[in-house]
């Protein structure tokens, strides 16, 4: 699926893409991956009933560090909340661009940012073969846990 950069801005700028947010307690997730499996779910219904194929759905995490988790699609790797930064990064708004899934994880001390976000697949892809999709979100999920463990714990020593 393609989208045209100056379509995409102006769906972002006007925040015209399908948004579902989720909640739950920490332990919840790690006990069932189903939890995360629910989340891609429902971002690619998302996905598939919005026109442009523009959605964002986040999973706002209750942890001793508060922790949000988003699925987005997008054209490169800015999250929607950061749509003013994209067209530095295209000279020509008429081409089209294959709109990709992103993952970002938001937790106080994870890094610098206390923020990441990285590229999944292309969406046709993970339209295609949504358990891929899952198991790619499960395996960034831990990485962030992990990324967050380790950093936590080498404030803790310092």
């Amino acid at each position: 699926m393609e989208i045209t950069v100056k379509d995409f801005l102006d769906s972002g700028a006007t925040q015209n893409f399908a948004q579902q947010v989720f909640t739950t307690e920490l332990k919840q997730v790690k006990a069932d991956k189903q939890v995360l499996g629910q989340i891609v779910t429902s971002f690619l219904e998302e996905v598939s009933d919005n026109k442009q194929h523009l959605a964002q759905v986040s999973l706002e995490i209750d942890a001793t560090v508060p922790m949000t988790l988003y699925l987005e699609t997008g054209i490169i790797n800015l999250a929607f909340k950061d749509i003013k930064r994209v067209d530095n990064f295209f000279s020509d708004e008429s081409e089209s661009v294959p709109l990709n899934i992103y993952i970002s994880f938001e937790a106080e001390g994870l890094n610098a940012s206390n923020y990441r976000i990285d590229k999944l697949m292309d969406l046709d892809k993970a339209v295609a073969n949504p358990a891929k999709l899952l198991e790619l979100v499960l395996a960034k999920f831990k990485d962030y846990l992990e990324m967050l463990a380790t950093n936590q714990s080498e404030d803790k020593a310092e």
